[in-house]
């Protein structure tokens, strides 16, 4: 006869009972309760016996990890739309921002601008970094929040001349930043080698910042030079810049666009997997979908028929609609439509959807939604990668177990991003909890619909507060994320 043992010394807040435990490491899920106390997992065991404030039945139900968002533009919303419900009802808990070389802070010089700040939101960039961060703690975030340094905002905030060669003094000031927001709790720092102003830097510039980052042991994260034509380039000069300032180092989004490309991840992966037998922490992420979407870029509109407009400035009416029908609309070529239209967001489908399951099957890969909160018609990512992996990729395709699937979303991103205590579930660890159904579970956002909340999430928690289904009156219990 088994016998339940004895009952906790103190009385739990909440425990959840009868679900599997998928802890986050990637080892076979297991029958278990999850007992919590204040912000804390305290214990996985049979609590049958000990008392608790509330209890939540998981029979039949997945108990994993809050998911982790390694990619996201969500720096100022949460001052603007505060309770980010395109993160909790997929179960992300905790979301690092400041990715492509952009951020909240350091806001730029008089004068100095880049397009692509637009994508961030409306509120006015933050002097530095130290004060983003206390700014994002007196709002009280939804989720938890951890943050890279955006190369651009460097940039912006210490050149004269964004668009040139930084000077000495200029390198040296761009360091000193980097190395302030370091010491503010930064996790890294971000480039966007393809955009404005990032894509004026040379390896020695990028080098120098790395080597900061490095110093701190922090990582570094790029949104690479061409992801077309010239990936397996692209690719190799942001591993050589991991290798010379030995940096950790994170390829963003990777994919090769254009079917001309399609195929040349084997290449690009291999790569990656060299520089890890050289001794380079290098791991990736992406979000699982064909389309990728950012701001909208005049060069490429007679390079594709699909490009899907999210939004335009001057002209709002636009949004959701493609270029090709606008310019006709217009009686123009498909090049003006997208001038008149700046500033604008667009969609751009030009991915292989075997070659983004490809890559995500690489054993340092994550998910990150890039989702672009501000955008009038976003990207359906926005609202449905965390789902759509586990419901289209790991159930539906078999493309991997569902304990793999949630280890690239948890314990993989905490170990990357240095982000002690999140991803995992043992007793000690931070109360961040998804709870859901792995036969119902799904996307259901799309192109048509990109804002529609995905279904089989039962509950979420971050820090041991319930954030799904959302209360009358919401606590937002997360927590900026400082680095030490």
């Amino acid at each position: 006869m088994t016998v339940a043992p004895a009952p906790l010394s103190e009385p739990l807040d909440l425990k959840i009972v009868g679900g599997i435990v998928l802890d986050g490491s990637g080892a076979p899920g297991y029958r278990s309760d999850v007992g919590i106390c204040g912000d804390r997992i305290a214990a996985i065991a049979d609590l049958s016996r000990s008392p608790a404030g509330r209890t939540l039945d998981a029979a039949g139900k997945i108990v994993a990890p809050g998911f982790i968002d390694v990619h996201g533009h969500d720096d100022l919303m949460f001052l603007e739309k505060p309770d980010l419900s395109w993160k909790t009802t997929q179960g992300v808990t905790t979301v690092v921002v400041g990715n492509c070389g952009m951020s909240a802070a350091p806001a730029p010089l008089a004068g100095n601008r880049a397009a692509a700040l637009a994508l961030l939101g409306k509120t006015p960039l933050f002097p530095d970094m130290a004060t983003y961060l206390d700014a994002l703690k007196d709002a009280r975030p939804m989720i938890n929040v951890a943050t890279l340094v955006g190369h651009g905002n460097l940039r912006l905030a210490v050149m004269a001349d964004p668009s040139g060669a930084p000077d000495p003094n200029e390198q040296r000031a761009m360091e000193h930043m980097l190395e302030e927001a370091m010491q503010a709790g930064a996790v890294g720092f971000s480039t966007g080698l393809a955009y404005e102003p990032g894509g004026y830097a040379t390896p020695d510039e990028l080098v120098g910042l790395a080597r900061v980052a490095a110093r701190h042991g922090r990582v570094h994260t790029s949104h690479i030079r061409n992801e077309a034509d010239a990936v397996e380039a692209s690719v190799e000069e942001v591993l050589g810049v991991g290798r010379a300032a030995a940096c950790a180092t994170v390829l963003s989004h990777h994919k090769c666009m254009m079917p001309r490309n399609w195929g040349r991840s084997a290449a690009t992966l291999a790569k990656i997997d060299q520089a890890r037998v050289e001794g380079l922490d290098v791991a990736l992420d992406i979000y699982p979908y064909s389309g990728s979407s950012t701001i909208l870029i005049p060069e490429r509109a007679e390079s594709l028929d699909e490009i899907r407009i999210t939004w335009s400035t001057p002209h709002p009416e636009c949004s959701g609609r493609y270029l090709a029908d606008i310019a006709a609309q217009w009686r123009c070529s498909r090049t003006e439509a997208a001038q008149r239209l700046l500033p604008a967001g667009a969609i751009y489908f030009a991915m292989d959807e075997d070659e983004v399951k490809r890559i995500f099957r690489h054993p340092r890969c994550m998910v990150g939604s890039d989702g672009l909160p501000g955008d009038a018609r976003p990207h359906p990512r926005l609202w449905g990668s965390f789902t759509r992996v586990l419901g289209r990729y790991a159930r539906d395709s078999g493309l991997m177990s569902l304990e793999s699937a949630v280890a690239k979303m948890t314990s993989l991103p905490a170990q990357v991003f240095g982000l002690e205590g999140r991803g995992i579930l043992r007793p000690g660890a931070s109360a961040d909890v998804v709870v859901f159904d792995p036969d119902s579970i799904l996307d259901l956002a799309s192109w048509d619909e990109p804002t529609r909340p995905s279904q089989g999430i039962v509950a979420v928690l971050v820090n041991g507060v319930a954030v799904y289904p959302p209360a009358h009156r919401q606590a937002r219990p997360g927590k900026v994320l400082r680095a030490k």
